[in-house]
């Protein structure tokens, strides 16, 4: 189960990668923890998949891995670059992303994955 460690102080950091969802449809905004555990990045930035690692039931959220993997696992992408060490997010799970413009490009099985969901993958 994920956790959400809400006494340490908000620090900035630096953005990144705001092209990646070019169209937000719809999805859950915030309260959305994600399991970071493995995930190398001290940021998951905006447009990146999410997975369902557990049930319907008992969802286990967490940041897709960064080869691609889990496609048939994706439930959506992140919606605003979160910290690793804060990892409550939205999620976008309708609309239209620009893979190019994310920093892990999502491969032709993921995009595929995500289409069936209602994020469309259009590139500038």
């Amino acid at each position: 189960m994920a956790t959400l460690d809400l006494s340490t102080t908000e620090q900035e950091f630096e953005g990144g990668y705001d092209a990646a969802i070019k169209h937000y449809i719809h999805g859950k905004e915030g309260g959305l923890v994600l399991d970071t555990t493995g995930f190398p990045d001290d940021v998951i930035f905006k447009g990146h998949g999410i997975i369902n690692d557990g049930t319907a039931e008992a969802p286990i959220y967490k940041p897709q891995p960064i080869d691609g993997s889990l496609h048939e696992k994706l439930v959506g992408v992140v919606r605003s670059n979160t910290k690793k060490s804060k990892p409550s997010t939205g999620m976008m799970t309708q609309g239209t992303i620009n893979s190019n413009a994310t920093k892990y490009p999502f491969n032709a099985n993921s995009i595929a994955a995500l289409k069936l969901l209602g994020i469309h993958n259009q590139v500038d």
